[in-house]
Order: structure tokens, then C-alpha cells, then sequence
């Protein structure tokens, strides 16, 4: 049987539920500590341990969520997410410069993807490997002339692409995919 809500529906009801009840808990306890006073004060004091919990939870979530990542990637993820940019942009700027059409692309468009390629092979975390062979490609698309060089020049930045991540992800401890 389907649930009548999403479950992100259901969980956000939860948490207002709860919201509420923690400021009807905190203004109720007010009230019989100093009647309207008191009233004011815990509202404040449950919102304040309401909003309290919130930011604990979210930062155990980003935590958690951090650890998890650090065990499925070895290595370093930045340098990864980088150099997949790279092979990207590099493959986009191939498909500008050989199009399967004579005249597919627009020369600006051309340009675009060229400025893309290359600044995304001078970023920050790239690993040296991943730079180099970059530089090689962009260099061999920048001629336009053999189509099967140009091919084997993104490849060899496939390849490094692949050399810098030293185990993709670990899906258990003992297999690699």
C-alpha cells in the first residue's frame, strides 16, 4: 500500500509538529512558572532549544554525510571532481573543433568551449598528471588538422583522469569498481 504523503512530505510535518510542540512545552512551563511573563520567556526559551537542536542535527547530518563520502572515495575528491571538469570541457571543445557536420558549430560557441577547456585546465586542484596531458590535448585540438590524434590526445586525459583516482569508489573493502 503507497503512503498517502512522500516521505519528505512526512518528515517536514514531523519536524513542525514537534516545533510546535516544543514551543507549546516551553510556553506552557512559562505560564505556570510567572503567567504572562513567563509566557513570553518560554516561548523564547523553546524556540531558542528548538532552533538549537535544528542546527545540531543538520550539523551531524553534514558530518555524517562527510564521513560517508571520505569512505567511498580514496584519494582526494577535489582533485577528482577537477580533473573529470577537465575531461569534459576538453571533450566539449574536441566536439566544437571536430563536429560530425561541416558547419555544426558556431564559431563563437567554438570559442566558448575553447576558453572553458582551457580554464579548466589551469584550475587550482588539478592534479599534474591530468595538467599535462590536458595541455597535450588542447594543444592537438588547437591545430584542427588529424581527427585520430586529437582522439588519442583526449583519451591519454581519459587515462589520467583514471590514474588519479586510485580506486573509484569502494563499493565494499574488499572490491573496487
Amino acid at each position: 500500500m503507497r503512503p498517502l504523503l512522500p516521505p519528505g512530505s512526512l518528515l517536514y510535518a514531523a519536524g513542525g509538529l514537534s516545533g510546535a510542540c516544543v514551543l507549546v512545552m516551553g510556553a506552557g512551563t512559562g505560564f505556570l512558572l510567572d503567567r504572562w511573563w513567563g509566557l513570553g520567556a518560554g516561548l523564547v526559551l523553546g524556540m531558542g532549544a528548538l532552533l538549537l537542536a535544528l542546527k545540531a542535527t543538520v550539523l551531524l547530518c553534514t558530518l555524517q554525510t562527510s564521513q560517508r563520502l571520505q569512505t567511498l572515495t580514496k584519494g582526494d575528491p577535489q582533485g577528482e571532481a577537477a580533473a573529470l571538469t577537465v575531461l569534459h570541457a576538453i571533450a566539449l571543445y574536441q566536439a566544437a573543433v571536430f563536429p560530425l557536420r561541416p558547419g555544426g558549430v558556431r564559431a563563437d560557441a567554438r570559442d566558448l568551449r575553447r576558453l572553458v577547456a582551457y580554464r579548466s585546465a589551469a584550475g587550482e586542484g588539478l592534479p599534474r598528471l591530468v595538467r599535462a596531458a590536458a595541455a597535450e590535448a588542447l594543444g592537438v585540438i588547437d591545430l584542427g588538422r588529424d581527427t585520430g590524434r586529437a582522439q588519442a590526445a583526449v583519451w591519454t586525459v581519459n587515462e589520467a583522469v583514471r590514474d588519479c583516482r586510485p580506486g573509484f569508489i569502494s563499493l565494499h573493502d574488499d572490491h573496487t569498481s
